[in-house]
């Protein structure tokens, strides 16, 4: 059987599966639930679900928030069995055009600096990083790596670092 693996916004009825998605994924953020109701209610909030539309499970997730002209990625995972497939970067590359349509012209991302798998992964997407935050992780404790994309596309849809803009 074929897999169909839609993007969708998530909505608080998601919470549970979200939640449970988080545990398998060691590098995302461990938020609680209070976090991710207040990200849903936020406005400002942006909050991508990634379905497996033919088995009915979530395959990832994305939580970002847009203010002004930016925009921030606060949390990303993919389930253990749909890593290695593009939902990660489908789903980054889906916050990013709403980004842009909201009018913000660059976004920043923070992450573990022990996560190089991660790290490729944004470097690869465009991201380049321009900082690091000493002891901004805790358990385990680390460094936090501030990554930031610009936005702004130029001519026939491509960005500025020079890929297809998503």
């Amino acid at each position: 059987m074929e897999e169909k693996v839609i993007l969708r916004p998530a909505t608080p009825d998601d919470l549970e599966a979200i939640l449970a998605l988080q545990q398998t994924a060691p590098g995302a953020a461990s938020w609680q639930p209070a976090d991710y109701a207040n990200a849903f209610a936020d406005a400002a909030g942006l909050c991508l679900l990634a379905e497996d539309s033919v088995r009915a499970r979530v395959a990832g997730f994305l939580v970002g928030r847009l203010a002004a002209d930016e925009a921030e990625i606060l949390n990303l995972a993919v389930a253990p069995g749909y890593r290695r497939q593009g939902i990660g970067r489908r789903l980054v590359a889906e916050a990013l055009a709403v980004a842009r349509q909201r009018g913000a012209e660059k976004c920043w991302l923070e992450v573990r600096a022990a996560n190089r798998a991660a790290r490729d992964f944004y470097r690869a997407l465009g991201f380049a990083e321009t900082s690091r935050r000493r002891g901004y992780y805790r358990d385990p404790e680390d460094d936090g790596v501030v990554c930031l994309r610009l936005l702004a596309a130029g001519p026939a849809g491509v960005s500025l670092q020079g890929e297809p803009a998503p």
